[in-house]
């Protein structure tokens, strides 16, 4: 009988395992790290079912190769994300690479079985974990350039599992130093500056320096109203005790508070050679100063490029033109170069709404270009300019009005034909007026020649002699009629 539950419970246990390990099971996970020696580290495991989240009741073990391995179980569950969170404490890690592995496991039939596990590695490390971060204008600088018309907010910005553990600290002091000229202290993170030379290049230095020693207190004698005030470096206790409290408490509790940094008027340009201060790590690791073991160390560096905005713009050209006209106009402005342009052109006004973009632009060493364009209908056209470098963006909208002018005809266009016109009238009235009159001064009469009388003198005159004799007669004075007399043909001799 036994024989026979064992083999069934080996079958069912077979189908069962068989079937669980037939799913694709999925699981990522992640972490917050690297974190420094001494702070908190969280991991984050997330279980898929072909890409898609699992139903069910799960479990997670977590576990770590640290000098005294850490695990962890969670209770059965149903959500199919887990975290788990690690204090790197000094007695248990160094610095170096650890590795973290999470095994899921799935309750199916009143049994528990195991889908599937992940592992992952995290780094231990000596300094603080961060980096530099540059605001200006309450806008964060994704990259190295900066501008030189506002004024920079440089802050160390520390990663939270580090930043946890360097409250704990009993002091902590930033030291700020640019192309290794130190520039003062400050006990925040935040150091303010204003690069106003543009086209230049900058090393920033910081050193952050926590201490977690024991802190020396000195209590004065307290009285009814006195207050009793505890000064351990930088930090201030202030408690007020009363007759009331026999037994005077003082929790002491270090906050990164807002100080102002020190002027840097007060330490221009001062070489870290000059100051009295022991500060490993600075200037490139150029420093031979030995770290205090006691002490924990952030050193954190960041490269800058200064750039001028762009400004003063500049449009040299007639914005009024009549349609076909060639529109030449030429932009210039003020910056660091290079810069990218894009022309819009809009029919009618067009308002800006700051969501502008210019992708595809042209590439610009210098701020100077041309804008030549024809228009062939008359109306109000806006042509916006886009101008941006590495730390500035413009918008500039400028407006063409494109007008038709209706020609009228000139007055000498008029006066000269009229004037002509008129003139030519008068001639021919006084030319008429001239020949009638002319005509009237004369009397022309028809000479009647009778050649078919006899004339005995004419008998013996030839017809050319005869005629000579006709004209000579009447060209004669006192002749006013011409009288020809026609010939007599019977008789004339030839």
């Amino acid at each position: 009988m036994q024989l026979v539950h064992f083999s069934w419970g080996l079958i069912w246990y077979t189908l069962l395992t068989c079937q669980v390990n037939a799913f694709e099971y999925n699981i990522t996970l992640s972490h917050n790290g690297p974190v420094v020696l001494g702070g908190t580290i969280s991991f984050k495991a997330d279980i898929f079912y072909n890409d898609e989240r699992p139903s069910g009741t799960f479990k997670y073990k977590w576990s770590d190769n640290a000098l005294i391995p850490h695990i962890y179980e969670t209770d059965r569950t149903s959500n199919t994300t887990t975290y788990w969170s690690l204090n790197i404490l000094p007695e248990n890690y160094t610095v170096g690479i650890y590795e973290v592995e999470v095994i899921v496991s799935k309750y199916y039939l009143m049994l528990w079985y195991r889908l599937t596990s992940v592992r992952t590695k995290f780094y231990v490390t000596q300094f603080l974990n961060g980096d530099i971060e540059i605001k200006q204008s309450n806008k964060t600088l994704m990259d190295t350039y900066v501008s030189s018309a506002s004024e920079a907010n440089v802050t160390v910005n520390i990663r939270e599992g580090d930043i946890d553990y360097l409250m704990k600290a009993t002091t902590v002091s930033i030291y700020w130093f640019i192309d290794c000229k130190y520039f003062g202290q400050t006990n925040d993170l935040n150091f303010l500056y204003n690069f106003t030379n543009s086209d230049t290049s900058h090393m920033l230095e910081a050193l952050v320096v926590a201490s977690y020693d024991s802190p020396t207190t000195t209590i004065l004698p307290p009285t009814a109203t006195s207050p009793v005030t505890t000064i351990v470096s930088n930090i201030t206790v202030e408690e007020m005790v009363t007759s009331s409290i026999p037994n005077n408490s003082i929790t002491i509790k270090p906050t990164l508070a807002s100080i102002t940094p020190i002027p840097l008027d007060d330490v221009p340009n001062t070489s870290i050679s000059s100051i009295n201060i022991s500060l490993p790590y600075i200037c490139f690791n150029s420093s031979i100063i030995p770290p205090d073991p006691n002490k924990t160390y952030g050193y954190f560096t960041k490269k800058i490029d200064v750039r001028a905005p762009i400004m003063n713009i500049t449009v040299e050209g007639t914005n009024w033109i009549q349609p076909w006209d060639m529109l030449s106009l030429n932009v210039t402005c003020k910056g660091s170069g290079p810069f990218n342009k894009c022309l819009y052109f809009h029919r009618g006004k067009y308002n800006i709404t700051g969501n502008e973009t210019c992708d595809s632009g042209d590439h610009l060493y210098s701020c100077n270009f041309s804008i030549i364009h024809y228009f062939l209908e008359p109306s109000v056209y806006t042509i916006l300019i886009m101008l941006n470098n590495d730390v500035s963006k413009q918008i500039y909208p400028l407006t063409i009005n494109i007008y038709k002018v209706t020609t009228k005809p000139q007055l000498s266009v008029i006066v000269v034909p009229v004037s002509c016109s008129l003139a030519a009238v008068v001639l021919i009235i006084f030319g008429i007026a001239y020949y009638i009159q002319s005509r009237a001064r004369f009397t022309v009469e028809v000479a009647d020649f009778d050649f078919g009388q006899n004339n005995p003198e004419m008998e013996y005159k030839t017809f050319t002699e005869r005629l000579r004799d006709s004209f000579n007669n009447t060209l004669r004075p006192g002749n006013k009629r011409i009288s020809v007399r026609q010939p007599y043909y019977g008789s004339m001799n030839h």
